[in-house]
């Protein structure tokens, strides 16, 4: 035997124990993500299969020793499966998964069956795991991530190391069927060492991933109000910056939403039912826009609309629509049903005036024009 096998299955071992107790400790810091533990136990199960395949290997090729190292190996392939299954950035269907599942109950009874056939196991256990990787590499197929060019690393290494997989079993069954006894520790090594760039690329690129995804849970958390589920007076003020940037709109109109007397509803009935009021009314604001309308929360009980593409007759009809709306809403507070009226404020683009600050100051004209002149009213900055 070389010195380059032991060698590689001594790296194999070590590597994969200690990306295990790696993957574990994450899992014990994420206790809501259960996918560091599937990808611990994989690869423990990978280091386990290792060592029993050194001793049926030290035990003259023990058929049975064999064969249990194969079903560790091939359970590993899919506990590989079942952790990106769990990953908050690689959600599987149901269905997908129930397919993954029974190739694997399949997968683990011709294991076992071949382990009457001396070298047929490990052709099965081969090709068995060349397609359970292949099956985890689906997970990724035409998926809708910021981190394509991440996910893309791996999915070149699961079907690389597929293709090697498959490759030493197709070797393995030619030689058997052939009745040689060539050496394939060569093509060994190869399988380990993609195995191992796999699990290393596995361990540095998955926990990345999680931290990116939840910074930008969080970012998108933070630009959404809570109380409304609108975004933020900074989010609005960016899309709608981006939006008046654009030359595919002749013009676009915004809306100045401010709710009447919400300091006296605030004082009168309360902060709680102050809250109810400005979500209901957010969400009735953003129900019936099209998908190009941007709509916000300002701060306070005040409340921004920016429609693309829309003259001042449409951004008043619109308005008006709005208005009528929010006024038939129904509060009820006890036995006192309670009614509230917008006042609005209009500013509309041109080729002339296309910067934010501008349109917002004239809807923010418009709409004090609206609450002077009595509130429950549509007014356009002329």
């Amino acid at each position: 035997m070389s010195s380059g096998l032991p060698i590689g299955i001594m790296m194999a071992f070590v590597i994969n124990v200690l990306v295990s107790v790696y993957f574990f400790a994450v899992y014990r810091a994420q206790q809501r993500n259960q996918s560091y533990l599937y990808w611990s136990v994989s690869c423990a199960l990978f280091a386990a299969g290792i060592g029993v395949s050194v001793i049926a290997h030290a035990a003259d090729g023990l058929q049975a020793v064999n064969t249990l190292a194969c079903l560790l190996l091939f359970t590993a392939s899919f506990g590989l499966y079942c952790g990106l299954n769990k990953f908050e950035l690689s959600p599987g269907s149901i269905k997908f998964y129930r397919r993954v599942r029974s190739i694997f109950v399949v997968g683990c009874a011709l294991i076992t069956v071949a382990g009457f056939y001396s070298a047929m196991v490990n052709v099965v256990a081969s090709v068995g795991m060349a397609l359970m990787f292949v099956m985890t590499e689906g997970l990724f197929y035409q998926r809708k991530s910021p981190y394509k060019s991440v996910y893309l690393v791996l999915r070149v290494l699961l079907l690389l190391h597929a293709f090697v997989l498959f490759l030493q079993g197709i070797v393995i069954l030619v030689q058997t069927l052939a009745a040689q006894d060539s050496d394939t520790r060569y093509l060994f090594n190869i399988v380990l060492l993609s195995h191992l760039v796999l699990t290393v690329a596995t361990a540095l690129v998955l926990p990345l991933l999680h931290v990116m995804n939840q910074r930008r849970q969080w970012q998108k958390l933070a630009n959404l109000d809570e109380l409304t589920g609108l975004p933020t007076r900074r989010a609005f003020v960016q899309k709608a910056a981006k939006s008046l940037s654009a030359d595919d709109q002749a013009c676009h109109s915004l809306l100045m939403v401010d709710i009447d007397h919400f300091k006296q509803v605030n004082d009168q009935f309360g902060h709680t039912f102050g809250d109810e009021v400005l979500s209901r009314v957010g969400k009735m604001l953003a129900e019936g826009l099209r998908q190009t309308d941007i709509v916000g929360r300002m701060g306070g009980e005040e409340f921004a609309i920016l429609l693309p593409g829309v003259s001042t007759e449409r951004a008043q009809s619109v308005a008006d629509r709005l208005r009528h709306k929010v006024s038939e809403l129904q509060f009820k507070r006890g036995d006192k049903q309670v009614s509230i009226t917008v006042s609005i404020g209009i500013a509309v683009s041109h080729e002339v005036l296309y910067d934010w600050e501008h349109l917002y100051s004239q809807a923010d004209q418009a709409l004090y024009s609206a609450k002077r002149e009595g509130r429950n009213l549509v007014y356009v900055f002329s």
